[in-house]
Order: structure tokens, then sequence, then C-alpha cells
């Protein structure tokens, strides 16, 4: 039953990273629940472009950027040295649990053990950090 459980677990992931990756929308509930879960990280982070950093670097732009680069913030050695760049798969790896994806790093943030609200949080932040579209 749990092997089964962490299937059906594993492939709505694996859907839904799919679907980010294919550009397919997330569904309104998948949004809704990522901007509930998103409420754990704004103590730390901001969305808007050029917000100043708080405890975390700010957001804004954050699919398909290199890790440790948001000027005026300072980072970690550990994550400076990490070479990630920002995607639905990176970002499932860092927010499950941001010690193992990178060791030393000082974000103080235990992770999110669900692979759904993952997929959801990972869903709605492509969506509010994507730039402006003109």
């Amino acid at each position: 039953m749990l092997r089964m459980l962490l299937s059906v677990t594993t492939l709505s992931f694996i859907l839904a990273s799919h679907a980010l990756a294919a550009g397919t929308a997330p569904t309104e509930a998948q949004l809704k629940r990522g901007k509930l879960l998103f409420t754990q990280c704004q103590a730390c982070h901001q969305l808007k472009p050029g917000a100043p950093s708080v405890l975390g670097p700010n957001l804004a732009g954050l699919m398909g950027r290199k890790a440790a680069t948001v000027s005026g913030f300072r980072y970690s050695p550990a994550l400076r040295k990490a070479n990630l760049t920002w995607d639905a798969t990176t970002l499932d790896k860092w927010l499950q649990r941001p010690a193992a994806l990178v060791p030393g790093n000082t974000m103080a943030f235990a992770g999110l053990p669900k692979a759904d609200d993952r997929a959801s949080l990972i869903a709605w932040l492509a969506a509010e950090t994507a730039a402006p579209k003109k």
C-alpha cells in the first residue's frame, strides 16, 4: 500500500513537472494551493521585480535563473559553488530538502515532504515570477 501511495505521489509530481516543462497551464486548484503554500516563504522572499531582498533573495525572474545571482544578496559559499539553475526539477529537489541538494547552504527551511505540494508551489512560482508580458 505504501509503495502504491508513493507511486501515485511520484506520478503526480512527474505529470506536473512535465506540464510545466511542456508549457501546459497548471490547474486553478494547483495554483491556489501553490499560493497558499507560498505563505511559508513570504517572510523571507519577495516576488516583485526591484523589491529588496529580505532574509532570502527576491524571487522575481526565478525560473531559468542561475542560483546565487541576485545582486546585493549574500549567498552561502555552498550555494555559490553549487552551479544550479532554477527549473522545475531543481526546485523540486531544493524544496524537498535544501540541505540535501546543497549541503552547507544557509536557507533555514526543512522542506516540503509532499510531491504534490512541491509541484503546486513550483507551478505558482513559475506563474508569479515570470517576466511581465509586453
